[in-house]
């Protein structure tokens, strides 16, 4: 994985609500965003409003800026750490500038000892459940299925671990909603009458937690303790017969700790944390068949291991 720079000693503060700038404190991470691209910051803003500030940014954000690079579509792509680069098209830049947010995130918060594991996350009777697997599995249509079912939200994309507390944070990045999830979750088809837009993992929308709380009242959860993972077997397969197979927890060490900021730090050290973490913590792996099967045997698994 990618670590970013030491950060300047003095980045220039943003001054909001200038609406060609704004700033997020993301799990207490001072990010900032500065665009002549309205389009560009509008789908920066959709995807982090929930951590939107007011006021002025301080002069320990990360910034970053993305500008119309003054030939046809080129656009830039700068920030704090004096890194800059040339795109041939707005969109281009808007996905280099939103990984550049994203690792800015979690080297922040590696920093305060706080890491994170690429996976959904879920809350059942108090207790959380990590969902893990690639990019593209169906991590996200698999949590809003579950939050149907009566489970808590606490991230579509990343399971914030605070390992003093060992529990799961909530981490309310709006979901990025792909094309055939409405068909799905039918709460989630008013999608349907807004515009789809490009963004990391293709043709998305973005659902924001204000969005959810009105589709699915009450699933925005709080912190968590961790007592259930789920590794995706291969991609999701309608004619598959969904099951759970147990894991033994050093499997399951191994395969999270590939996800995570701080196998990318320190191994070792990384290792041994999941490791505390996953301690008396039920751990299988998950093949995928259609949707609701799929929930059934999640929904049989969890009150099975949920005493």
């Amino acid at each position: 994985m990618w670590l970013p720079a030491a950060q300047p000693e003095t980045p220039r503060p943003l001054a909001y609500p200038d609406p060609s700038a704004a700033w997020y404190s993301v799990l207490g991470v001072p990010i900032a965003v500065v665009s002549d691209v309205a389009e560009a910051l509008a789908r920066i803003d959709e995807t982090y409003i929930a951590f939107r500030q007011d006021g002025g940014a301080p002069a320990t954000a990360y910034t970053v800026e993305l500008r119309h690079g003054g030939a046809g579509d080129a656009c830039t792509v700068g920030d704090s750490r004096g890194e800059r680069r040339a795109w041939p098209d707005a969109h281009a830049a808007l996905l280099d500038a939103l990984d550049r947010l994203v690792h800015a995130v979690l080297a922040g918060l590696h920093a305060r000892g706080v890491y994170a594991i690429h996976a959904g996350a879920t809350v059942d009777r108090d207790a959380a459940l990590i969902v893990s697997g690639r990019s593209g599995q169906g991590k996200t249509t698999l949590v809003l299925g579950l939050l149907r079912r009566g489970l808590g939200l606490l991230s579509d994309e990343f399971a914030i671990v605070d390992p003093a507390a060992a529990r799961i944070l909530p981490y309310r990045r709006s979901l990025h909603i792909r094309p055939g999830t409405p068909e799905l979750i039918p709460e989630l088809r008013f999608l349907h009458d807004r515009p789809q837009h490009r963004l990391g993992g293709g043709i998305e929308w973005a659902l924001t937690p204000a969005d959810l709380d009105r589709a699915l009242p009450g699933r925005l959860a709080p912190a968590a303790p961790l007592r259930y993972v789920l590794l995706l077997d291969g991609d999701p397969r309608a004619n598959a017969v969904s099951a759970i197979a147990p894991l033994p927890a050093a499997v399951a060490t191994m395969e999270l700790l590939r996800g995570t900021w701080a196998a990318s730090i320190d191994f070792a050290d990384g290792l041994a944390r999941i490791g505390r973490l996953l301690d008396g913590v039920a751990c299988a792996r998950l093949r995928v068949g259609a949707l609701e099967p799929t929930l059934d045997t999640i929904m049989r698994w969890l009150e099975e291991h949920g005493g």
